[in-house]
């Protein structure tokens, strides 16, 4: 099977930074699901350079990766 070409896309909940994930969770309050695992691009572009983000909200958008 050739996949050149192809991309993942990802549409969740994701946050550009810590900084940004933290200031969410804070103003959530107990809305906050702190056993869930976010996406924080900054973090995963350390093991997966060309990652791409689109915040869609304040607390989600579209990541996407290329092959």
């Amino acid at each position: 099977m050739n996949n050149e070409g192809g991309k993942l896309l990802i549409g969740d909940v994701a946050f550009k930074t810590r900084a940004e994930m933290d200031k969410c969770a804070k103003e959530a309050g107990d809305e906050w699901d702190s056993e869930e695992i976010y996406f924080v691009i900054d973090e995963i572009k350390k093991q997966f350079p060309n990652v791409d983000f689109t915040q869609k909200s304040f607390c989600a958008g579209i990541i996407e990766m290329e092959r």
